[in-house]
């Protein structure tokens, strides 16, 4: 589970020695965030001796989901929790809310110090402020931190595909508030009317959910989803990535996916065997293995059936479409492509060689011994029911209505998103 960093800035000035008991709501604030699901930065926990606090800080900020400005006495006048908030404002502007910055005032502090102090020109009050009163004491933050927090937190905590589910995000960020409210509403999601951010993630995520159905032709609230609000998407690019990530995403079986990303990551044989019959069906499966906004690198060979020496044929086929893919072209040994495929896996995952035939006994031995660093997907009809090998693993397949309806949403959706671009190109 992904837990949103927080970054806490406050001022360093506010010891018990200055005569400040600010520290203690400091220190009840990080055991706060931990007990909601997030984890607290302070820059205490990331400085060294020596360490270059702008240059460590400010990066350490980027990488967090949110910030916490405590407004004791003390931070009204601080030139760092200046640069911090200011920081802050540009990755909530850069990202378009989906940086959380949550002013917090401490006692001794109240809003109306806030225009005079060195914290002024940033115009704190704009954002959804909370007190820390006094008569809570430490032991007690106040219930509307946690509100605050919660679309980050139900964002971030709830993502089973954190990296994939940040992507489609971005790439529905100009659609309106109109078009996310409509498209959650089909899809059944919740969103946040006052976080536009947490409604692309709920969105997001409820795009990304599996949804299978029974038979070809059956209704689906994915399709309804996508028909409504993909033509809204201006980027062509954009509408391609996005049909090429939901739609594996909502019909290739989890557990088809988690078998083959095992599969791939083992360190011996890999090899997949999957029933179907339609070509697109593999690089479906392939792409929601993948569990990230690129898919794994495919390669389809096709070697002539009616060669003297099919299985020659077969590895002189693979070797080529690996060459021509991580070697671009160069003449490589057997040591550099072994060399070139383990960086290419390190870096992208593993190169992915999709043969549309059932597996052969002679054929695998002699794949495996020449590409042991491959994962091999034998897709055809029979495939599934094939003698495999030891440690070769079944795919969890569709029914041939649930294939082929994948199939003509992937190629009615890939239409979709061209379209729009056509569209503008007739003639009148």
């Amino acid at each position: 589970m992904a837990r949103p960093r927080i970054f806490l800035s406050h001022s360093s000035q506010c010891t018990p020695e200055a005569g400040c008991d600010c520290r203690a709501y400091l220190f009840a604030l990080e055991a706060h965030l931990v007990d909601l699901g997030c984890e607290p930065i302070v820059d205490k926990g990331i400085l060294n001796g020596g360490d270059t606090w702008y240059g460590k800080v400010l990066t350490e900020i980027k990488k967090c989901h949110g910030m916490i400005i405590l407004l004791s006495p003390h931070a009204l006048d601080s030139y760092y929790v200046m640069v911090e908030a200011i920081v802050a404002d540009a990755e909530r502007a850069g990202t378009d809310d989906a940086f959380v910055v949550l002013p917090v005032t401490l006692p001794g502090v109240r809003r109306r110090q806030l225009p005079d102090s060195r914290l002024g020109k940033l115009d704190l009050g704009r954002f959804d402020m909370v007190d820390w009163r006094r008569q809570y004491g430490p032991a007690r933050p106040p219930k509307k931190i946690a509100t605050s927090l919660r679309p980050l937190i139900e964002r971030q905590g709830a993502l089973p595909y954190p990296e994939v589910t940040d992507f489609l995000a971005g790439r529905i960020s100009d659609l309106s508030d109109a078009a996310l409210e409509r498209t959650a509403e089909i899809l059944g999601v919740a969103t946040f009317a006052y976080a536009r951010g947490h409604s692309r993630y709920a969105v997001a995520q409820g795009l990304l959910t599996e949804r299978p159905v029974e038979n070809v032709g059956d209704s689906c609230a994915m399709r309804k989803a996508v028909k409504h609000f993909l033509p809204k998407v201006r980027s062509r690019e954009h509408r391609q990535e996005i049909v090429d990530l939901v739609v594996p995403f909502a019909r290739v079986p989890k557990e088809a996916a988690e078998q083959l990303r095992v599969v791939g990551e083992s360190g011996g044989e890999r090899v997949a065997l999957l029933g179907s019959t339609l070509k697109e069906t593999a690089d479906l499966y392939v792409r929601r293995a993948s569990e990230a906004p690129k898919s794994w690198l495919v390669g389809k060979p096709a070697p002539p059936h009616d060669a003297a020496d099919f299985v020659e044929g077969v590895i002189a086929e693979v070797r080529a479409c690996v060459v021509d893919s991580i070697g671009w072209g160069c003449e490589c040994d057997d040591e550099a492509l072994r060399r070139l495929l383990a960086r290419h896996e390190e870096e992208s995952g593993p190169f992915t060689i999709v043969l549309y035939q059932p597996p052969d006994a002679d054929l695998l031995d002699r794949l495996l011994a020449a590409f042991p660093r491959l994962l091999f997907v034998f897709a055809h009809q029979q495939a599934a029911a094939a003698p495999g090998r030891n440690g070769s693993v079944r795919l969890a397949g569709l029914t041939p209505g649930q294939e082929q309806d994948m199939v003509i949403t992937h190629w009615e959706f890939q239409e979709l998103a061209a379209a729009r671009e056509r569209s503008a190109a007739r003639p009148d």
